[in-house]
């Protein structure tokens, strides 16, 4: 696959002047990326974000807990914001 990338030209011809192989780099910058993302998904710190999420949907569909409508939960972050200033 190719992509094209706009990099200003005085920072490619420094990336150029210093022999910096790009193509390695940005294929290094993308392993990167991934690899945060999968540590965030086998995190512990995840499990418990989707336990949560979950816990919370449950409790919505089974009528436990009402969602507040979305005009109302502007309203009530717009005053805790005010109360906070």
């Amino acid at each position: 696959m190719q992509i094209s990338l706009n990099i200003k030209d005085d920072l490619y011809n420094k990336i150029v002047s210093n022999g910096v192989d790009m193509q390695t780099k940005f294929n290094e910058y993308l392993l990167t990326l991934l690899d945060k993302k999968e540590d965030y998904v086998n995190s512990k710190q995840f499990q418990e974000d989707k336990k949560y999420f979950h816990d919370a949907l449950n409790e919505i569909e089974s009528g436990k807990v009402k969602p507040i409508p979305f005009d109302n939960g502007l309203e009530e972050l717009d005053n805790f914001i005010d109360n906070v200033k």
